[in-house]
């Protein structure tokens, strides 16, 4: 049978089923193949609407080639539209019957992740020019991001590569042609795809022109919810659902109802804008469908609040949510934001709805769900409703291009199942991973790797594999079960080195030494330090079944271990202030250095650095710029960190194991009224500014030259004397009458006048 025949009849295939097909195509007249299946694909859809989308390096002379051949067998050129990489985010929502991929310098696997679930059933996803081999690595714009000083492109890796080349060669479903040649290419005897028109139900509150928007009968099912949902005082609904469910237009299609049933203001909260997009598309399209006038307003051409005469739906950042009154909430791609954070939205606003990607692009695990739900349940008066969508919206089910794509990205990765009986502390073994194993034959322990990080709530992408594999600054270390499972996932990056004060003082940082470069910038009289070799901690998890039994902790002592050994200086890590967290890297020697002046948009939480020493030099380097950092907390606790929660700051200005003392500066008549107070001649209010001194010499006081408070009674100093809160916000917080604290305060001041010896 003739290539061409052979081609037509995998595409009639991919139609009739409403399943997608990947090709590979490159070598000779490759450009005269693209064209052809392109045109074919044309002509067998007989004249519908066809949408070819053609991503391109900034290098687009093989696209030009392709137009060409396309011109000359008169297909309509209007379809095709032409794409940078850099250009994808104005992809995200549309959908496509062809995507062309120029792999010529590769592409990121974020992109290619997001751009594939754009195309429908029935059509094509064409890897263009791809290179089988593998021998070295792409050029993507995140490869240029990879290369950290002192390494050069010469010490990237292509472990990525060769393992996604080695995942299409495997994948019989995938066409593989050289120019004219078929080297692999198998019908695959799918059954033809009938999808049932939705069937809406009798009687609803719900017109019917909402329901008739629905694509899948899971979606109508949904929206019987949201009735139900709005009929209550206090509710939550969470949604799951694999990416390409319709998850964020069923949002979307919500805010109609809502708005009939008198909800006035709809937030809609996500970790980026642009990840809200196809909600605000449906909820206008609803709107439309009632009857109202809709008016966008748009911030760097994107939607963030639509307007009509029932009300407003509008895009806040997750942090800012908490400042907002709504009746009703809607958190997208919720796994993406901390959960202490959407504890808070959840008992803040009466009505709320969380919805979150399983499986895919940014997917957070079957674990997310669950532990969440467990957690919410124990909400009191609040009725909570489980949703959960299965059939996929632009393709039939079992396609078996989401099938490569989840398995190739690990989009589907778990962590090992183990058994209790597997768990012994004793007998687990810290280890540095063969990445090049991990990559090639071992790829099991990379997916436990991979899937311990999904299911540790943090915000996974799939250029985390990339960088992973490929990045030379960067390696990995686990802790294995006695049967050889992994329990721990610790992800590591090198920094520090000569020339990088120069090169940070002259305002262009190079990618990576995140820690040195922040040294550098807040504390220049210390800038040595960014010539000490060291080690940044970019991740850590433990098993979801095994947190709290030291293995977090033993796997950070045996990196210490070894790292000194091999000649560095240092181990630290940068995170979100929480208290766990916090705790954790304190307990494991660590010692804070540096707090980021501003809030993450997201999280809401402030970033911290933390850093091990491992030597003499860098011990003293630490001790010197601990106390500058103090010294900046301390000025700023009733500035920039006013709201800065207590029981985070009394962490992060904790004794250190070394002796340090500081004597307050006080005018004679500051130590005077400090005395008469204590003694209980003088009110607070009196001698506020002496009490301010006093206490923030105790701060900045370490060892056996610091008086032992327990870490509630330093809370309540801090926010009192230090961050200057009224009494009122202070009983709130402690939960203590207002007397009880400013007597208590008094005494605590007292016994602390005689320690220092005022």
């Amino acid at each position: 049978m003739k290539v061409e025949q052979l081609l037509i009849g995998m595409m009639e295939e991919a139609l009739r089923s409403f399943h997608r097909r990947l090709l590979v195509v490159y070598g000779r007249e490759s450009e005269e193949v693209l064209a052809y299946i392109v045109f074919k694909h044309f002509t067998l859809k007989a004249g519908g609407e066809e949408k070819v989308v053609y991503v391109s390096s900034d290098d687009t002379s093989n696209y030009n080639v392709f137009i060409k051949r396309l011109e000359e067998k008169s297909y309509p050129i209007g379809n095709v539209k032409l794409y940078t990489y850099k250009e994808t985010h104005r992809l995200m929502g549309t959908t496509n019957d062809i995507l062309i991929l120029d792999m010529s310098v590769g592409a990121r696997p974020n992109d290619m992740g997001r751009l594939i679930e754009t195309v429908r059933g029935g059509g094509l996803v064409i890897f263009y020019n791809l290179d089988l081999n593998a021998e070295k690595p792409w050029s993507t714009s995140l490869h240029k991001k990879l290369i950290s000083p002192p390494y050069g492109e010469s010490d990237m890796k292509a472990r990525f590569e060769k393992y996604f080349t080695r995942k299409i060669l495997e994948d019989q479903s995938i066409w593989i042609l050289d120019g004219w040649n078929i080297i692999r290419g198998n019908m695959l005897n799918p059954p033809t795809s009938t999808r049932e028109k939705p069937s809406p139900p009798n009687k609803s509150r719900i017109p019917r022109a909402i329901y008739d928007l629905a694509l899948t009968q899971e979606q109508v099912e949904a929206l019987k919810y949201v009735e139900k949902f709005a009929k209550k005082s206090r509710s939550i609904i969470v949604m799951t659902s694999n990416r390409g469910r319709g998850k964020s237009a069923l949002l979307g299609l919500a805010v109609a109802p809502l708005m009939l049933f008198g909800c006035r203001r709809i937030l809609v909260t996500a970790p980026a804008c642009e990840e809200t997009q196809v909600i605000f598309d449906m909820a206008e399209k609803g709107l439309k469908t009632i009857g109202e006038d809709v008016e966008r307003e748009y911030v760097e051409n994107l939607t963030f609040k639509l307007s009509c005469n029932r009300g407003v739906v509008e895009f806040v950042q997750p942090y800012r949510l908490l400042k907002e009154k709504a009746e009703v909430v809607f958190v997208d791609e919720a796994a993406g934001i901390q959960v202490p954070l959407l504890f808070e939205i959840a008992e803040k606003f009466p009505k709320v709805v969380f919805a979150s990607t399983v499986h895919g692009y940014e997917g957070a695990g079957r674990g997310f769900s669950l532990r969440f739900l467990k957690r919410l349940e124990k909400l009191e008066k609040i009725t909570l409703y489980k949703v959960e969508l299965k059939e996929p919206i632009r393709y039939a089910l079992d396609d078996p291009v989401e099938k490569w794509l989840y398995n190739t990205l690990l989009l589907n990765a778990e962590p090992a199942d183990v058994e209790e009986s597997e768990f012994k502390l004793g007998e687990c073994a810290y280890m540095k991973p063969d990445l090049d194993l991990w990559f090639g034959e071992d790829e099991e322990h990379l997916r436990q790797f991979i899937g311990i990080y999904v299911l540790a709530h943090y915000r996974n992408r799939p250029d985390d594999l990339l960088i992973l594999g490929d990045a030379p600054h960067h390696s990995t270390r686990a802790i294995l079960s006695a049967s050889g499972k992994v329990l721990v996932a610790l992800q590591i990056s090198e920094e520090g080195y000569d020339g990088l004060v120069e090169e940070v003082l002259a305002g262009s940082p190079p990618q990576g030494h995140l820690i040195p470069s922040c040294i550098i910038k807040y504390y220049p009289d210390y800038a040595e330090f960014s010539r000490l070799k060291g080690l940044r901690v970019v991740r850590i998890a433990t098993h979801p079944k095994f947190t709290g039994r030291g293995l977090g902790s033993l796997a950070i002592e045996e990196l210490c271990k070894e790292v000194e050994a091999n000649g560095f200086e240092w181990v630290g890590a940068s995170f979100g202030a929480d208290v766990k967290l916090i705790d954790f890297w304190l307990k494991n020697s660590f010692t804070p250095v540096h707090i980021s002046p501003m809030r993450n948009t997201v999280s809401g939480e402030f970033s911290v650095i933390f850093i091990r020493p491992l030597t003499g030099k860098a011990v003293e380097i630490v001790k010197g710029v601990h106390r500058e950092f103090k010294l900046r907390l301390v000025e700023s606790l009733p500035d920039i960190y006013f709201d800065l929660e207590p029981q985070i700051t009394v962490r992060l200005l904790k004794s250190q194991n070394w002796d340090n003392r500081e004597e307050p500066s006080l005018t004679s008549s500051q130590k005077s009224r400090l005395l008469q107070y204590v003694s209980g001649k003088l009110a607070y209010e009196a001698a506020c500014d002496a009490i301010k001194q006093f206490v923030k010499s105790h701060f900045l006081n370490s060892g056996s030259c610091r008086m032992g408070l327990s870490m509630d009674v330093e809370a309540k100093l801090i926010a009192k004397c230090l961050q200057a809160k009224p009494w009122r916000h202070i009983t709130k917080i402690f939960q203590v009458p207002q007397s009880n604290l400013k007597m208590d305060l008094r005494k605590i001041l007292a016994e602390m006048v005689d320690f220092y010896g005022v």
